[in-house]
């Protein structure tokens, strides 16, 4: 043997004994750690699991809570919503409120399903388009009932062009000015609607029927201002056959 080779066979004697050594040393270290992550990975994964089931079985119980009110069967109903609404997640019980004054609102509680909308408006933990939606809803139980000034304030800021419900809130202040018999402000409303195409065809369809009603009953701003002819124009002569 050379004595290359013996000084080999000793650098590699001696990393052995320093690898043994490191072992020895933080060897239960390194199988604590593998075995936390064995660990981690698996809670994780089971987490994801348990998440999933419980968003599946929160969605079909919703689910079937919403057929169950489809089918009338109102009590049944609220009996699963109300469930939900107290062991389901946070936006699950925003929804179950919602159905619940919904239903309210279907039976002629008014007051019940006022109070519900109101709750969600108010709750800032819940989604900004609900609570937009159940502002909407609030002011549409409120409109035959209050003044302007309170579905003004129901629906503060839902007009604005980059609102979902922007329509809805239109169309809701558009009724309220009209039944409280400012039609100026009614037929700007009403008018906004109809020139938007991006509006909803049935609401733009209501909001035509309503300003020919207005027209039609001479209630509306244009109709009330009477006939207009360009300066310097004569008003149309009757044809001399009918003269």
């Amino acid at each position: 043997m050379s004595e290359r080779d013996i000084f080999k066979e000793v650098e590699e004697d001696l990393r052995r004994e320093q690898l043994a050594r490191l072992w020895d040393r933080y060897g239960v270290y390194a199988i604590g750690m593998a075995t936390a992550i064995i660990l981690f990975v698996g809670a994780f994964n089971g987490y994801r699991w348990y998440e999933a089931k419980r968003a599946s079985e929160n969605g079909t119980a919703f689910f079937q809570a919403t057929t169950l009110a489809g089918e009338q069967k109102y009590t049944e109903a609220r009996d699963a919503l109300a469930k939900l609404g107290k062991d389901g997640p946070a936006g699950y019980r925003v929804l179950a409120k919602l159905e619940t004054a919904a239903l309210h609102a279907k039976e002629g509680r008014k007051t019940d399903a006022l109070a519900l909308y109101d709750q969600v408006a108010a709750d800032s933990t819940a989604d900004g388009v609900l609570k937009d939606f159940a502002k909407v809803q609030g002011a549409a139980l409120r409109l035959d009932e209050a003044e302007p000034a309170e579905i003004q304030q129901r629906l503060a800021k839902l007009d604005a062009d980059s609102n979902p419900w922007r329509y809805s809130a239109r169309e809701l202040l558009a009724l309220s000015a009209y039944r409280s018999g400012n039609a100026a402000e009614s037929e700007k409303l009403f008018t906004r609607i109809l020139s938007d195409p991006f509006a909803p065809a049935e609401m733009r369809r209501r909001a035509e029927s309503m300003l020919a009603l207005m027209v039609r009953t001479g209630t509306g701003a244009s109709a009330q201002a009477g006939p207009q002819n360009p300066a310097g124009t004569s008003a149309p002569q009757k044809d001399a056959a009918t003269q």
